[in-house]
């Protein structure tokens, strides 16, 4: 049976309290914890971090390692290099929490021009760094696909597939950042479902990414997961922001209701 979640970005500004009491309102399963919200970075203070964490009773379910001020791909190898270090304390984290997923980014290239071999180089180092430490850890790293723009790589998924030819990795599929159109996002899930261990779920409503998946446009690429007989977490992948109001503790609570029933109509 799948395991419906959300993200802890929709949760952005919540303590982890919060984050359990919204997690008890709306009935959902659990939580993907990313490893870069306010209350991480301000009190990550090691003992201190896993008590906190702790409050959240066994309800993360995954882990997203930290990207807002990271790339793997990085033209500066100061910038290479931290994201590596944050990438570890991620999986660290994540074997502390008793986690096996771990989703990470593939990074950009720092200026807005397609990838070089010289790029590629650096996101190769990095998984080479940071599979040395999950695999010891028994922790999976699952790669995401990035949305389509000229400084990605691995939004088609035939650059994906080689990726996870050459490395020992598992995929996240993003929904939104796979659409439009909806035939790569059900490309990603014919070519690389044996591989898929994640689901990022959210739809792309005229060019905004991350909206609620209950107005039906994506059900074409859940229902092909379903039919394939995907078993793995189903993430809800929200923005907030996105919203047409500010949303309160009970406000975000309803929205995770609401969502969680769409998903849940669909996979059974």
């Amino acid at each position: 049976m799948v395991k419906v979640s959300v993200s802890s970005m929709f949760l952005w500004d919540c303590t982890p309290e919060e984050m359990l009491f919204i997690l008890d309102e709306s009935g959902l399963d659990g939580l993907e914890l990313w490893a870069e919200t306010p209350w991480y970075w301000e009190r990550r203070c090691r003992p201190r971090f896993l008590d906190m964490a702790a409050v959240l009773g066994g309800r993360v379910r995954t882990v997203h390692a930290p990207v807002m001020d990271m790339n793997p791909s990085s033209y500066s190898d100061l910038v290479h290099q931290a994201t590596i270090v944050e990438t570890l304390r991620a999986v660290d984290m994540a074997h502390d929490l008793g986690v096996e997923v771990l989703t990470i980014h593939p990074g950009h290239r720092t200026a807005r021009r397609a990838f070089r071999p010289a790029d590629w180089k650096k996101f190769y180092r990095y998984l080479d760094a940071c599979l040395i430490r999950s695999r010891r850890l028994g922790v999976i790293l699952s790669l995401e696909n990035l949305q389509e723009e000229i400084w990605n790589i691995c939004y088609q998924p035939e650059e994906m597939a080689a990726v996870l030819e050459k490395y020992p990795l598992a995929m996240t599929l993003d929904i939104s950042h796979a659409t439009p159109p909806i035939s790569r996002a059900l490309s990603f899930v014919d070519r690389l479902f044996e591989r898929i261990v994640n689901v990022h779920v959210s739809a792309t409503v005229e060019g905004n990414k991350h909206m609620p998946p209950s107005d039906g446009s994506m059900d074409s690429v859940l229902m092909a997961l379903r039919d394939a007989g995907y078993q793995g977490f189903l993430t809800l992948e929200l923005d907030d922001k996105k919203y047409p109001n500010k949303m309160g503790k009970m406000e975000k609570a309803s929205a995770l209701r609401t969502e969680s029933r769409h998903l849940l109509d669909i996979f059974g």
